[in-house]
């Protein structure tokens, strides 16, 4: 199975996105203090990655909620990988160490947007220091079997998208941006394996358990919660990676379905307790044109399509629908990339019914509605490792059926030290 290395920018990702740096990379990392002397390639070469990055988005809310305030939030990271083949002689290996800290504020909670969707995707669980990742991935029958085993996020390698965006609406695994509360993507960790076949050149299936634990969430750096557990949620997923126009036109089609075996209540009748939550998802992701004899393979247009189901039994949000399309190489830069969408969070009716009921006995309980929003960046790519993405949102709150629309400026940025 060829590298999901998908026309939007895997530079872009690398430095943007609030995810995984993959121990695998392809040459040696750009960064900020440059070689250290020589130290660094010499690592490289050795098959040791040093990783070390800090995310930054800044997000004013220009009409909506209570005022008007400049928030900041960010994810400070560093990450080792290494390749054993080159260490060690182990043909296949693959280690993974990532330590992350985030920091700063939530302009939706601080300003009361009444947003289910965060409008600043790096901020959440806690702005305390995490092990993200620990884990050790090994190759076999020829690199067509990929067995993964560790401290791991879900999104990683289940339903994993890029943060181009940076509402969380058009970021990460989607599945995790509606039921957060026990499929837990990035920065948050658990025990997890996950195997993975490569049926032809551009097909995969595979499929992951993972531990599903609520003490994963708790505010404090740990190796690993050996208590706690109330359940294992198991996702297969298949995968088409399929090259059009003689190979020009990379896509990546993605089809998966979950089941977590953890009991939960129902969301509008409070005495009963469902056994197990499931849901489904369909990603696609797909470079529409190319631009002939280019320095940059990824300059083009690409298109993404993102839609996801969960249960309506166990889920206060029960779909989530997202749409956008890109362009890299815009003004004559190889590397600047414009991206424009528009998504759609669907709060579960039978949710909507017993907040409704809730708010009979006291006023002061919040129904939720369908969240509307769009999105649209510019990526200026200064240096090879510094990105600045300017964003502008428009939103309509689900959180609050009262909560009036919603503009907000944004800055994302990204430095590779």
């Amino acid at each position: 199975m060829p590298k999901q290395t998908w026309v939007g920018g895997m530079l872009a990702w690398a430095l943007l996105c609030a995810g995984p740096v993959l121990a695998a990379e392809t040459q040696m990392p750009p960064g900020l203090t440059g070689d250290w002397g020589g130290a660094r390639g010499l690592l490289y070469q050795m098959g040791v990655s040093l990783q070390v990055r800090y995310a930054t988005e800044l997000a004013y809310n220009a009409r909506g909620g209570k005022g008007h305030a400049l928030r900041q939030a960010g994810q400070f990271d560093v990450g080792l990988g290494v390749d054993m083949e080159k260490l060690a002689g182990l043909k296949g290996g693959t280690f993974q160490f990532t330590f992350t800290h985030r920091n700063g504020n939530n302009l939706g909670a601080d300003m009361e947007l009444g947003n289910l969707q965060l409008v600043q995707e790096v901020y959440g669980r806690g702005n305390v220091g995490r092990l993200t990742q620990l884990w050790y991935e090994q190759l076999f029958w020829e690199g067509r079997v990929h067995w993964k085993l560790g401290r791991v996020t879900v999104g990683e390698d289940t339903a994993d998208f890029p943060c181009d965006f940076q509402n969380l609406s058009f970021c990460g695994a989607q599945p995790g941006n509606i039921v957060g509360n026990y499929w837990f993507n990035w920065p948050v960790s658990q025990w997890g394996t996950r195997l993975r076949l490569d049926v032809a050149k551009v097909a995969y299936v595979q499929v992951a358990a993972y531990e599903v634990n609520p003490r994963n969430l708790d505010p404090s750096f740990y190796i690993g919660r050996f208590t706690g557990a109330t359940g294992v949620m198991v996702p297969l997923e298949l995968g088409w990676n399929p090259k059009f126009l003689q190979g020009t036109l990379e896509g990546l089609y993605k089809l998966g379905a979950w089941y977590d075996s953890s009991n939960a209540s129902d969301v509008l009748l409070d005495d009963v307790e469902r056994t197990g939550r499931y849901g489904a998802y369909f990603v696609v992701r797909q470079q529409l044109t190319h631009v002939p004899n280019a320095t940059n393979k990824a300059q083009g247009l690409n298109v993404f399509l993102r839609l996801t189901h969960t249960d309506r039994d166990t889920s206060t949000q029960d779909s989530q629908y997202t749409l956008g399309l890109g362009y890299t190489g815009v003004f004559g830069r190889a590397d600047d990339d414009v991206g424009f969408a528009l998504g759609r969070t669907h709060s579960n009716g039978r949710y909507v019914t017993s907040q409704r009921l809730k708010q009979l006995q006291d006023s002061t309980t919040l129904v939720p509605r369908t969240e509307y929003l769009g999105e649209l960046y510019y990526s200026l790519h200064a240096t090879k490792w510094l990105v600045l993405r300017p964003n502008f949102q428009f939103i309509k709150p689900g959180a609050n059926e009262d909560a009036r629309n919603v503009i907000v400026l944004g800055l994302k940025g990204a430095l590779s030290l």
